[in-house]
Protein backbone atom coordinates (compact mmCIF):
# COMPACT_ATOMS: atom_id res chain seq x y z
CA UNK A 1 0.00 0.00 0.00
CA UNK A 2 1.38 3.42 -1.16
CA UNK A 3 -0.41 6.60 0.01
CA UNK A 4 1.61 9.75 1.08
CA UNK A 5 0.06 12.30 3.25
CA UNK A 6 0.81 14.82 0.08
CA UNK A 7 -2.07 12.60 -1.17
CA UNK A 8 -4.37 14.53 1.22
CA UNK A 9 -3.20 17.67 1.87
CA UNK A 10 -3.53 18.45 -1.90
CA UNK A 11 -7.17 18.74 -1.31
CA UNK A 12 -6.57 22.37 -0.05
CA UNK A 13 -5.44 23.77 -3.06
CA UNK A 14 -9.20 23.23 -4.53
CA UNK A 15 -12.52 23.88 -3.94
CA UNK A 16 -13.45 21.17 -2.31
CA UNK A 17 -17.14 21.97 -1.80
CA UNK A 18 -17.71 22.92 -5.79
CA UNK A 19 -15.91 19.06 -6.75
CA UNK A 20 -16.52 17.48 -3.75
CA UNK A 21 -12.61 16.96 -3.26
CA UNK A 22 -13.15 14.92 0.30
CA UNK A 23 -10.66 11.50 0.01
CA UNK A 24 -11.26 8.30 1.37
CA UNK A 25 -10.03 8.27 5.00
CA UNK A 26 -7.87 5.40 6.47
CA UNK A 27 -10.87 3.71 7.59
CA UNK A 28 -12.62 3.35 4.21
CA UNK A 29 -9.15 2.26 2.92
CA UNK A 30 -9.02 -0.46 5.34
CA UNK A 31 -12.97 -1.37 4.47
CA UNK A 32 -12.19 -1.32 0.74
CA UNK A 33 -9.18 -3.33 0.96
CA UNK A 34 -10.79 -6.03 3.00
CA UNK A 35 -13.42 -6.17 0.35
CA UNK A 36 -11.30 -6.20 -2.63
CA UNK A 37 -9.20 -9.46 -1.28
CA UNK A 38 -12.97 -11.62 -2.16
CA UNK A 39 -12.52 -10.48 -5.71
CA UNK A 40 -11.32 -13.46 -7.04
CA UNK A 41 -9.27 -12.01 -10.46
CA UNK A 42 -7.51 -9.67 -10.04
CA UNK A 43 -4.67 -10.48 -12.15
CA UNK A 44 -4.26 -8.69 -15.38
CA UNK A 45 -7.47 -6.41 -14.77
CA UNK A 46 -8.30 -2.82 -15.51
CA UNK A 47 -8.27 -1.16 -12.76
CA UNK A 48 -10.19 2.10 -13.10
CA UNK A 49 -11.44 5.53 -10.39
CA UNK A 50 -12.94 7.81 -12.47
CA UNK A 51 -12.90 10.29 -10.10
CA UNK A 52 -9.50 9.26 -8.78
CA UNK A 53 -8.68 12.96 -6.75
CA UNK A 54 -4.68 12.55 -6.10
CA UNK A 55 -4.96 8.54 -6.85
CA UNK A 56 -5.54 7.45 -2.78
CA UNK A 57 -7.47 4.56 -3.60
CA UNK A 58 -5.76 3.05 -6.55
CA UNK A 59 -2.08 3.71 -4.62
CA UNK A 60 -3.69 1.78 -1.77
CA UNK A 61 -4.48 -1.02 -3.47
CA UNK A 62 -1.46 -2.07 -5.89
CA UNK A 63 -0.07 -4.67 -3.15
CA UNK A 64 -3.56 -6.54 -3.61
CA UNK A 65 -4.52 -6.36 -7.81
CA UNK A 66 -1.62 -6.94 -10.40
CA UNK A 67 -3.40 -5.10 -12.66
CA UNK A 68 -2.66 -4.84 -16.78
CA UNK A 69 -4.09 -1.28 -16.70
CA UNK A 70 -4.59 1.64 -14.10
CA UNK A 71 -6.45 4.24 -15.29
CA UNK A 72 -7.30 7.76 -13.63
CA UNK A 73 -9.63 10.52 -14.24
CA UNK A 74 -9.70 13.76 -11.91
CA UNK A 75 -11.13 17.10 -12.96
CA UNK A 76 -9.06 19.11 -10.68
CA UNK A 77 -5.55 20.13 -11.88
CA UNK A 78 -3.32 19.79 -8.99
CA UNK A 79 -4.69 16.47 -7.25
CA UNK A 80 -4.56 14.73 -10.75
CA UNK A 81 -0.88 15.66 -11.29
CA UNK A 82 -0.08 14.72 -8.09
CA UNK A 83 -1.99 11.21 -8.70
CA UNK A 84 -0.23 10.62 -11.89
CA UNK A 85 3.21 10.55 -10.32
CA UNK A 86 1.78 8.55 -7.49
CA UNK A 87 0.42 6.07 -9.66
CA UNK A 88 3.46 5.93 -12.69
CA UNK A 89 5.53 4.91 -9.56
CA UNK A 90 4.37 2.18 -8.55
CA UNK A 91 2.53 0.61 -11.37
CA UNK A 92 3.56 -0.22 -15.21
CA UNK A 93 0.95 0.65 -17.55
CA UNK A 94 -0.86 4.35 -16.29
CA UNK A 95 -3.03 6.41 -18.22
CA UNK A 96 -4.42 9.58 -16.09
CA UNK A 97 -6.76 12.12 -18.17
CA UNK A 98 -7.37 15.84 -16.31
CA UNK A 99 -10.53 16.67 -17.26
CA UNK A 100 -14.22 16.20 -16.67
CA UNK A 101 -14.78 12.26 -16.66
CA UNK A 102 -18.69 12.65 -17.82
CA UNK A 103 -16.81 14.36 -20.70
CA UNK A 104 -14.04 11.87 -21.46
CA UNK A 105 -14.61 8.60 -19.17
CA UNK A 106 -17.65 6.85 -21.19
CA UNK A 107 -15.17 5.17 -23.92
CA UNK A 108 -13.22 3.26 -21.25
CA UNK A 109 -14.18 -0.26 -19.57
CA UNK A 110 -13.01 -1.55 -16.65
CA UNK A 111 -12.89 -5.48 -14.42
CA UNK A 112 -12.46 -3.56 -11.23
CA UNK A 113 -13.68 0.12 -10.16
CA UNK A 114 -12.40 1.86 -6.47
CA UNK A 115 -14.13 5.09 -6.52
CA UNK A 116 -14.88 7.38 -3.79
CA UNK A 117 -17.34 9.91 -6.66
CA UNK A 118 -18.23 13.19 -5.67
CA UNK A 119 -21.22 14.28 -3.95
CA UNK A 120 -22.26 17.65 -5.15
CA UNK A 121 -25.61 18.87 -4.67
CA UNK A 122 -27.86 19.35 -7.53
CA UNK A 123 -28.16 23.13 -7.61
CA UNK A 124 -24.62 23.71 -7.05
CA UNK A 125 -23.32 21.72 -9.99
CA UNK A 126 -22.88 24.29 -12.90
CA UNK A 127 -23.41 21.67 -15.64
CA UNK A 128 -25.90 20.05 -14.37
CA UNK A 129 -28.89 19.62 -17.92
CA UNK A 130 -25.90 19.07 -19.69
CA UNK A 131 -24.35 15.77 -17.26
CA UNK A 132 -28.03 14.48 -17.14
CA UNK A 133 -28.34 14.87 -20.87
CA UNK A 134 -25.63 12.63 -21.17
CA UNK A 135 -26.13 10.15 -18.76
CA UNK A 136 -29.66 9.75 -19.85
CA UNK A 137 -28.49 9.69 -23.59
CA UNK A 138 -26.52 6.66 -22.61
CA UNK A 139 -29.50 4.31 -21.51
CA UNK A 140 -30.02 6.00 -18.08
CA UNK A 141 -33.73 7.56 -18.43
CA UNK A 142 -35.51 4.81 -16.72
CA UNK A 143 -33.01 5.48 -13.18
CA UNK A 144 -33.51 8.62 -13.16
CA UNK A 145 -36.24 8.98 -10.43
CA UNK A 146 -36.15 12.84 -10.14
CA UNK A 147 -34.54 15.58 -12.39
CA UNK A 148 -32.30 17.03 -9.42
CA UNK A 149 -29.90 14.61 -8.19
CA UNK A 150 -26.82 14.71 -7.30
CA UNK A 151 -23.75 14.27 -8.83
CA UNK A 152 -23.04 11.00 -7.07
CA UNK A 153 -26.14 9.53 -8.25
CA UNK A 154 -25.20 10.15 -12.05
CA UNK A 155 -21.38 9.24 -11.18
CA UNK A 156 -22.83 5.87 -10.19
CA UNK A 157 -24.39 5.74 -13.49
CA UNK A 158 -21.15 6.56 -15.17
CA UNK A 159 -19.13 3.69 -13.48
CA UNK A 160 -22.17 1.07 -14.43
CA UNK A 161 -21.42 2.59 -18.00
CA UNK A 162 -17.50 1.86 -17.66
CA UNK A 163 -17.63 -2.02 -15.51
CA UNK A 164 -17.72 -4.85 -17.32
CA UNK A 165 -19.88 -7.54 -16.88
CA UNK A 166 -18.26 -9.41 -14.39
CA UNK A 167 -16.51 -6.84 -12.70
CA UNK A 168 -16.16 -5.45 -9.57
CA UNK A 169 -16.93 -2.07 -7.85
CA UNK A 170 -15.75 -0.84 -4.27
CA UNK A 171 -17.64 2.77 -3.56
CA UNK A 172 -17.56 5.22 -0.80
CA UNK A 173 -21.29 6.56 -1.56
CA UNK A 174 -23.95 9.40 0.76
CA UNK A 175 -25.72 7.46 3.30
CA UNK A 176 -28.65 9.57 1.47
CA UNK A 177 -28.26 7.45 -1.68
CA UNK A 178 -29.89 5.00 -0.32
CA UNK A 179 -32.92 6.46 1.05
CA UNK A 180 -33.59 10.05 -0.91
CA UNK A 181 -35.93 9.65 -3.85
CA UNK A 182 -33.36 11.03 -5.67
CA UNK A 183 -31.53 7.32 -4.75
CA UNK A 184 -34.66 5.32 -5.88
CA UNK A 185 -33.17 4.57 -9.60
CA UNK A 186 -29.32 3.62 -8.28
CA UNK A 187 -31.43 1.07 -5.77
CA UNK A 188 -33.46 -0.58 -8.72
CA UNK A 189 -30.65 -0.56 -10.51
CA UNK A 190 -28.59 -2.17 -8.30
CA UNK A 191 -31.09 -5.03 -7.52
CA UNK A 192 -31.84 -5.30 -11.32
CA UNK A 193 -27.83 -6.01 -12.50
CA UNK A 194 -25.55 -6.33 -9.42
CA UNK A 195 -24.77 -8.80 -6.75
CA UNK A 196 -24.65 -6.29 -4.17
CA UNK A 197 -21.92 -8.30 -1.69
CA UNK A 198 -21.65 -6.40 1.03
CA UNK A 199 -22.29 -2.64 2.53
CA UNK A 200 -20.33 -1.49 5.57
CA UNK A 201 -21.06 1.44 7.92
CA UNK A 202 -18.10 3.43 10.28
CA UNK A 203 -18.97 3.60 13.65
CA UNK A 204 -16.23 5.41 14.59
CA UNK A 205 -17.51 8.57 12.79
CA UNK A 206 -19.95 9.48 10.35
CA UNK A 207 -17.40 9.54 7.31
CA UNK A 208 -15.32 7.16 5.32
CA UNK A 209 -13.88 10.79 3.98
CA UNK A 210 -11.74 12.99 4.84
CA UNK A 211 -13.45 16.86 5.97
CA UNK A 212 -16.75 15.10 5.47
CA UNK A 213 -19.15 15.08 8.17
CA UNK A 214 -22.28 13.14 6.24
CA UNK A 215 -22.45 9.58 7.02
CA UNK A 216 -21.48 7.43 4.58
CA UNK A 217 -21.42 3.63 2.82
CA UNK A 218 -19.38 1.33 1.65
CA UNK A 219 -20.92 -0.99 -1.16
CA UNK A 220 -18.88 -4.21 -2.83
CA UNK A 221 -20.52 -4.86 -5.99
CA UNK A 222 -20.59 -7.29 -8.70
CA UNK A 223 -22.05 -6.80 -12.00
CA UNK A 224 -24.04 -9.96 -12.91
CA UNK A 225 -23.62 -11.34 -16.79
CA UNK A 226 -26.34 -10.93 -18.89
CA UNK A 227 -29.54 -13.63 -17.75
CA UNK A 228 -27.77 -14.02 -14.86
CA UNK A 229 -29.53 -14.46 -11.33
CA UNK A 230 -28.79 -13.07 -8.25
CA UNK A 231 -27.72 -15.64 -5.75
CA UNK A 232 -26.31 -13.48 -3.70
CA UNK A 233 -27.45 -12.70 -0.18
CA UNK A 234 -25.39 -9.19 1.15
CA UNK A 235 -23.84 -9.18 3.86
CA UNK A 236 -24.00 -6.19 6.44
CA UNK A 237 -20.62 -5.01 7.78
CA UNK A 238 -20.46 -2.50 10.83
CA UNK A 239 -16.48 -1.02 10.77
CA UNK A 240 -15.27 0.13 15.03
CA UNK A 241 -10.97 -0.28 13.73
CA UNK A 242 -12.18 -3.89 13.22
CA UNK A 243 -14.95 -5.06 10.43
CA UNK A 244 -17.77 -7.15 12.08
CA UNK A 245 -20.34 -8.56 9.86
CA UNK A 246 -23.93 -8.33 11.27
CA UNK A 247 -25.80 -10.56 9.11
CA UNK A 248 -26.66 -11.14 5.75
CA UNK A 249 -29.93 -9.92 4.03
CA UNK A 250 -31.87 -10.62 0.67
CA UNK A 251 -32.50 -7.52 -0.73
CA UNK A 252 -34.53 -8.88 -3.60
CA UNK A 253 -37.24 -9.87 -0.60
CA UNK A 254 -36.68 -6.79 1.68
CA UNK A 255 -40.13 -5.79 3.55
CA UNK A 256 -41.38 -2.66 1.68
CA UNK A 257 -40.92 -0.23 4.44
CA UNK A 258 -37.19 -1.40 4.42
CA UNK A 259 -36.70 -1.26 1.24
CA UNK A 260 -37.62 2.52 1.33
CA UNK A 261 -34.70 3.44 3.25
CA UNK A 262 -31.38 0.74 3.32
CA UNK A 263 -29.95 2.15 6.31
CA UNK A 264 -32.22 0.20 8.44
CA UNK A 265 -30.15 -2.79 7.43
CA UNK A 266 -28.11 -2.14 9.58
CA UNK A 267 -30.33 -2.61 12.61
CA UNK A 268 -32.54 -5.59 10.42
CA UNK A 269 -33.81 -7.15 13.31
CA UNK A 270 -35.43 -4.61 15.29
CA UNK A 271 -36.70 -3.13 11.50
CA UNK A 272 -37.91 -6.39 10.19
CA UNK A 273 -40.05 -6.89 13.65
CA UNK A 274 -41.62 -3.61 13.42
CA UNK A 275 -42.44 -3.83 9.78
CA UNK A 276 -43.72 -7.42 10.27
CA UNK A 277 -46.02 -5.97 12.92
CA UNK A 278 -47.16 -3.08 10.78
CA UNK A 279 -48.01 -6.08 7.87
CA UNK A 280 -49.97 -7.92 10.64
CA UNK A 281 -51.76 -4.68 11.71
CA UNK A 282 -52.78 -4.00 8.11
CA UNK A 283 -54.05 -8.02 7.44
CA UNK A 284 -55.93 -7.59 10.34
CA UNK A 285 -57.38 -4.18 9.44
CA UNK A 286 -56.43 -1.92 12.38
CA UNK A 287 -54.41 -0.04 9.77
CA UNK A 288 -54.59 1.46 6.56
CA UNK A 289 -52.64 3.92 4.13
CA UNK A 290 -53.26 7.79 3.91
CA UNK A 291 -54.58 8.62 0.64
CA UNK A 292 -53.03 11.65 -1.55
CA UNK A 293 -55.19 14.25 -0.28
CA UNK A 294 -55.76 13.30 3.44
CA UNK A 295 -52.11 15.03 4.34
CA UNK A 296 -51.20 17.87 3.11
CA UNK A 297 -47.97 20.39 3.75
CA UNK A 298 -48.73 23.54 5.93
CA UNK A 299 -49.11 27.25 4.37
CA UNK A 300 -46.15 28.77 2.85
CA UNK A 301 -45.63 32.12 4.36
CA UNK A 302 -42.70 33.79 2.58
CA UNK A 303 -42.94 36.62 5.48
CA UNK A 304 -43.85 34.63 8.91
CA UNK A 305 -43.09 38.52 10.89
CA UNK A 306 -45.96 39.35 9.04
CA UNK A 307 -47.96 36.83 8.06
CA UNK A 308 -48.33 35.52 11.84
CA UNK A 309 -49.45 37.81 14.64
CA UNK A 310 -48.03 37.67 17.23
CA UNK A 311 -44.66 38.23 15.97
CA UNK A 312 -41.06 39.57 16.01
CA UNK A 313 -42.67 43.33 15.24
CA UNK A 314 -46.45 42.71 16.92
CA UNK A 315 -47.96 41.88 20.01
CA UNK A 316 -51.59 41.50 20.82
CA UNK A 317 -52.58 43.80 23.30
CA UNK A 318 -56.55 43.16 23.17
CA UNK A 319 -59.03 40.72 21.90
CA UNK A 320 -62.85 41.01 21.10
CA UNK A 321 -65.32 38.82 18.87
CA UNK A 322 -64.67 41.22 15.83
CA UNK A 323 -60.85 42.03 15.95
CA UNK A 324 -57.38 41.98 17.83
CA UNK A 325 -55.51 44.55 19.08
CA UNK A 326 -51.97 44.34 17.66
CA UNK A 327 -49.34 46.70 18.76
CA UNK A 328 -45.54 47.58 18.51
CA UNK A 329 -44.80 50.33 20.56
CA UNK A 330 -44.41 52.90 17.67
CA UNK A 331 -48.44 52.75 16.98
CA UNK A 332 -51.37 50.39 17.82
CA UNK A 333 -53.97 48.72 14.89
CA UNK A 334 -57.16 46.98 15.08
CA UNK A 335 -57.29 44.12 12.45
CA UNK A 336 -60.65 42.87 11.83
CA UNK A 337 -61.20 38.94 12.45
CA UNK A 338 -62.55 38.09 9.16
CA UNK A 339 -58.40 38.94 7.60
CA UNK A 340 -57.18 36.43 10.60
CA UNK A 341 -57.27 32.90 10.92
CA UNK A 342 -56.09 30.64 13.66
CA UNK A 343 -52.78 28.96 12.78
CA UNK A 344 -50.21 27.07 14.17
CA UNK A 345 -46.86 28.61 13.56
CA UNK A 346 -43.53 26.47 14.76
CA UNK A 347 -43.69 23.09 16.34
CA UNK A 348 -41.32 24.02 19.23
CA UNK A 349 -44.19 26.17 20.38
CA UNK A 350 -46.61 23.11 21.24
CA UNK A 351 -44.02 20.83 23.01
CA UNK A 352 -45.68 20.48 26.19
CA UNK A 353 -48.82 18.83 25.54
CA UNK A 354 -50.28 16.70 22.56
CA UNK A 355 -53.49 18.56 22.51
CA UNK A 356 -53.68 22.07 21.25
CA UNK A 357 -56.41 23.66 22.51
CA UNK A 358 -55.46 27.25 21.58
CA UNK A 359 -52.27 27.85 18.77
CA UNK A 360 -51.46 31.01 20.08
CA UNK A 361 -51.21 32.71 16.70
CA UNK A 362 -53.48 34.37 13.84
CA UNK A 363 -52.28 33.87 10.20
CA UNK A 364 -52.86 37.09 7.97
CA UNK A 365 -55.62 36.58 4.94
CA UNK A 366 -56.64 39.47 3.37
CA UNK A 367 -58.43 39.04 0.22
CA UNK A 368 -59.48 42.38 -0.91
CA UNK A 369 -58.20 45.78 -1.06
CA UNK A 370 -56.92 46.36 2.99
CA UNK A 371 -58.45 49.74 4.32
CA UNK A 372 -57.61 51.73 7.71
CA UNK A 373 -55.96 50.00 10.20
CA UNK A 374 -55.13 46.70 8.09
CA UNK A 375 -53.76 48.77 5.20
CA UNK A 376 -51.37 50.99 7.97
CA UNK A 377 -49.97 47.03 8.25
CA UNK A 378 -49.50 46.20 4.81
CA UNK A 379 -47.60 49.43 4.57
CA UNK A 380 -45.89 48.40 7.40
CA UNK A 381 -44.89 44.90 6.01
CA UNK A 382 -43.64 46.72 2.53
CA UNK A 383 -41.31 48.42 4.27
CA UNK A 384 -39.89 45.36 6.17
CA UNK A 385 -38.89 44.03 2.22
CA UNK A 386 -40.55 40.77 2.93
CA UNK A 387 -40.35 37.71 0.49
CA UNK A 388 -43.66 37.80 -0.28
CA UNK A 389 -43.50 41.07 -2.25
CA UNK A 390 -42.06 39.15 -4.99
CA UNK A 391 -45.58 38.10 -5.86
CA UNK A 392 -46.92 41.68 -7.01
CA UNK A 393 -49.28 44.28 -5.90
CA UNK A 394 -51.60 42.06 -3.98
CA UNK A 395 -48.72 40.02 -2.43
CA UNK A 396 -50.55 40.64 1.14
CA UNK A 397 -53.49 37.66 -0.39
CA UNK A 398 -50.77 35.48 -0.79
CA UNK A 399 -51.49 33.08 2.12
CA UNK A 400 -55.42 33.83 1.80
CA UNK A 401 -55.07 32.40 -2.01
CA UNK A 402 -53.40 29.09 -0.18
CA UNK A 403 -56.26 28.89 2.26
CA UNK A 404 -58.73 28.64 -0.30
CA UNK A 405 -56.39 26.70 -2.96
CA UNK A 406 -54.66 23.90 -0.55
CA UNK A 407 -57.03 24.19 2.15
CA UNK A 408 -54.26 23.44 4.60
CA UNK A 409 -57.39 22.77 7.61
CA UNK A 410 -56.57 19.49 9.97
CA UNK A 411 -56.86 17.79 13.37
CA UNK A 412 -53.50 16.32 13.73
CA UNK A 413 -50.03 18.59 12.79
CA UNK A 414 -46.89 16.34 12.40
CA UNK A 415 -43.97 17.95 13.07
CA UNK A 416 -41.64 18.25 9.75
CA UNK A 417 -38.68 18.83 11.72
CA UNK A 418 -37.67 16.45 14.26
CA UNK A 419 -34.66 15.48 16.88
CA UNK A 420 -35.92 12.25 18.37
CA UNK A 421 -33.33 12.09 20.31
CA UNK A 422 -35.03 15.46 22.50
CA UNK A 423 -38.33 15.46 20.89
CA UNK A 424 -40.79 13.89 22.75
CA UNK A 425 -44.17 15.26 21.08
CA UNK A 426 -43.86 14.61 17.49
CA UNK A 427 -47.24 15.27 16.22
CA UNK A 428 -50.27 17.49 17.82
CA UNK A 429 -53.47 17.06 18.38
CA UNK A 430 -57.00 19.77 17.68
CA UNK A 431 -60.71 18.67 17.79
CA UNK A 432 -61.34 21.67 15.82
CA UNK A 433 -60.15 22.09 12.35
CA UNK A 434 -57.23 24.60 12.55
CA UNK A 435 -54.71 25.21 9.59
CA UNK A 436 -50.61 25.10 10.04
CA UNK A 437 -47.69 26.75 9.00
CA UNK A 438 -45.46 24.44 6.26
CA UNK A 439 -43.53 23.85 9.44
CA UNK A 440 -46.22 20.97 9.70
CA UNK A 441 -47.91 18.19 7.81
CA UNK A 442 -51.54 17.92 8.71
CA UNK A 443 -53.52 15.10 8.42
CA UNK A 444 -57.34 16.21 7.37
CA UNK A 445 -59.09 13.04 9.57
CA UNK A 446 -60.43 14.14 13.11
CA UNK A 447 -59.03 11.06 14.78
CA UNK A 448 -57.20 11.19 18.08
CA UNK A 449 -55.57 7.29 17.35
CA UNK A 450 -53.66 8.79 14.76
CA UNK A 451 -52.02 11.53 17.08
CA UNK A 452 -51.72 8.86 19.14
CA UNK A 453 -49.94 6.57 16.84
CA UNK A 454 -48.07 9.18 15.56
CA UNK A 455 -46.45 10.25 19.48
CA UNK A 456 -45.86 5.77 19.93
CA UNK A 457 -42.71 4.58 20.20
CA UNK A 458 -42.97 3.17 16.99
CA UNK A 459 -43.30 5.91 15.68
CA UNK A 460 -40.28 7.40 17.26
CA UNK A 461 -38.24 4.12 16.04
CA UNK A 462 -39.69 4.29 12.37
CA UNK A 463 -38.24 8.12 12.20
CA UNK A 464 -34.72 6.90 13.51
CA UNK A 465 -34.54 3.94 11.41
CA UNK A 466 -36.49 5.15 8.33
CA UNK A 467 -35.98 8.43 7.62
CA UNK A 468 -34.25 11.37 6.12
CA UNK A 469 -30.79 12.50 7.78
CA UNK A 470 -31.25 16.24 7.48
CA UNK A 471 -27.86 16.58 10.33
CA UNK A 472 -26.29 15.08 13.04
CA UNK A 473 -29.88 14.54 15.16
CA UNK A 474 -32.42 16.03 12.98
CA UNK A 475 -34.81 13.90 10.82
CA UNK A 476 -37.46 14.66 8.84
CA UNK A 477 -40.15 12.64 7.09
CA UNK A 478 -42.09 13.47 3.73
CA UNK A 479 -45.17 13.60 2.26
CA UNK A 480 -44.51 11.06 -0.09
CA UNK A 481 -43.25 8.58 2.98
CA UNK A 482 -45.64 9.29 5.04
CA UNK A 483 -48.38 8.13 2.46
CA UNK A 484 -46.06 4.76 2.80
CA UNK A 485 -46.54 4.41 6.39
CA UNK A 486 -50.14 3.29 7.61
CA UNK A 487 -52.31 4.94 10.60
CA UNK A 488 -55.04 3.31 12.59
CA UNK A 489 -58.20 2.54 10.40
CA UNK A 490 -60.53 3.06 13.48
CA UNK A 491 -61.83 6.16 14.17
CA UNK A 492 -61.44 6.02 18.53
CA UNK A 493 -61.46 8.73 20.91
CA UNK A 494 -58.55 8.62 23.65
CA UNK A 495 -56.62 9.99 25.99
CA UNK A 496 -54.18 12.11 24.92
CA UNK A 497 -53.00 13.96 27.99
CA UNK A 498 -49.63 12.55 27.83
CA UNK A 499 -47.40 10.61 25.73
CA UNK A 500 -47.83 7.67 28.26
CA UNK A 501 -51.28 7.69 27.68
CA UNK A 502 -51.45 7.85 23.82
CA UNK A 503 -48.71 4.78 23.76
CA UNK A 504 -50.94 2.99 26.03
CA UNK A 505 -54.18 3.64 23.94
CA UNK A 506 -51.86 2.06 20.68
CA UNK A 507 -50.62 -0.96 23.21
CA UNK A 508 -54.64 -1.72 23.69
CA UNK A 509 -55.77 -1.18 20.11
CA UNK A 510 -52.78 -3.37 18.67
CA UNK A 511 -52.95 -5.75 21.20
CA UNK A 512 -49.31 -5.44 22.26
CA UNK A 513 -48.39 -5.76 25.59
CA UNK A 514 -45.50 -3.25 25.88
CA UNK A 515 -44.22 -1.98 22.57
CA UNK A 516 -40.76 -1.19 23.76
CA UNK A 517 -40.37 -4.27 25.02
CA UNK A 518 -41.37 -6.55 21.92
CA UNK A 519 -41.25 -4.73 19.29
CA UNK A 520 -37.87 -2.77 20.00
CA UNK A 521 -35.45 -5.05 22.23
CA UNK A 522 -32.57 -3.21 21.22
CA UNK A 523 -33.45 0.56 20.08
CA UNK A 524 -30.05 1.99 18.03
CA UNK A 525 -27.86 3.59 20.31
CA UNK A 526 -27.29 6.30 17.90
CA UNK A 527 -29.30 8.24 14.84
CA UNK A 528 -27.92 7.69 11.49
CA UNK A 529 -26.43 10.64 10.28
CA UNK A 530 -26.76 12.11 6.51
Amino acid sequence: MHIDESQYKVQDLVDRKRTSSYYTTYDGISVIRSFLKEVPSREGAVLMDPFMGSGVLLSSVDDLVKPSRVIGIEINKEPCELGRKMLSSIYDSVEVICGDAFKVAWKYKADIIVSNPPFVRWHLISNRDELLNSVISHGYGSFVSRRDPGLHILSIFLMDYILKEGGHALLVLPASTFYTRQGDGVKKLLKYRYDVIAMAENLKSPSFSSGSGFKELIVFLRKRKLFEFNAVQTAIYQYDGNLKESRRVNLSKMPKLLDRNWLSLFDYDNAEAVAEMIEKALDMGLLRYLRKGEIIRGVEMYGPDFFFIPNRAWSIVGEDESSVLISNREQTLRLPKRYLVKCLRKPEYYNDSIVVHDPRFYAIAINDDPEGDVAKYVEWGERQNIPALKFGSKWYQHVWRQLQTKKPYGHVFIHDKLDPTRHVILANYSEKPLCASKNFYIIRENNPLIAAWLNSSIMQYILQTFSKRISDNWTRLLEDDYLEIPVPSKVKDVDLSSVQNAEKAIEEYLDIRSINATIIKDPPNSIHEL
